[in-house]
């Protein structure tokens, strides 16, 4: 049943080659692009786009930290996270500067993620192989609610085929074109 996710599964091996040679803000730019495939492929079946609630809900269902962790995911943190990252190379995106409650991420290599509130817009400093361990976790439960959810199942099998593919190229065969 899985063979049916092979495309999700793909990304997240990226996400995990990027990680293993060092490519931290590849792998985070990765991490935030397999989230908004996973929030594509679980909207409700009435939305052709998926947004921020359907990012910010998809985290808030899988994605968890640790209990140990002093930093708790919320989907707004993760998704302003996204926003500044992947729009600007930035900590910070609009939301941070209209809503001093939403955290800035910066990173490091750990794999604790710490708080520092002595900062406005307040502070989360990821740990980032915590943090790919917990979206790898996150993606495992998905699939396996879509194993056990007929509807969820339903939903995302109508939109798998607009993820994106790899397709190995043998040696000696022509490239498409």
């Amino acid at each position: 049943m899985l063979g049916n996710y092979k495309g999700l599964l793909d990304l997240v091996d990226e996400i995990k080659k990027c990680e293993d040679v060092g490519s931290t803000v590849a792998a985070l730019a990765l991490f935030f692009v397999c989230i908004d495939t996973m929030a594509f492929l679980s909207m409700p079946a009435d939305k052709t786009k998926q947004g921020r609630s359907e990012f910010i809900a998809w985290v808030d269902r899988y994605l968890k930290a640790d209990p140990s962790q002093e930093y708790q995911y919320r989907g707004i943190d993760v998704y302003a996270a996204r926003c500044g990252l992947l729009h600007a190379f930035s900590a910070e995106a609009d939301l941070h500067r209209n809503d001093s409650s939403i955290y800035v991420f910066l990173y490091d290599d750990g794999g604790s993620h710490r708080v520092d509130n002595n900062h406005v817009p307040k502070v989360a400093i990821i740990g980032t192989a915590s943090f790919l361990n917990d979206l790898v976790i996150a993606v495992q439960t998905f699939l396996v609610d879509c194993v056990n959810d007929a509807e969820l199942r339903g939903l995302v099998g109508s939109r798998l085929s607009k993820v994106y593919q790899m397709i190995p190229l043998s040696n000696g065969t022509s490239s498409p074109g």
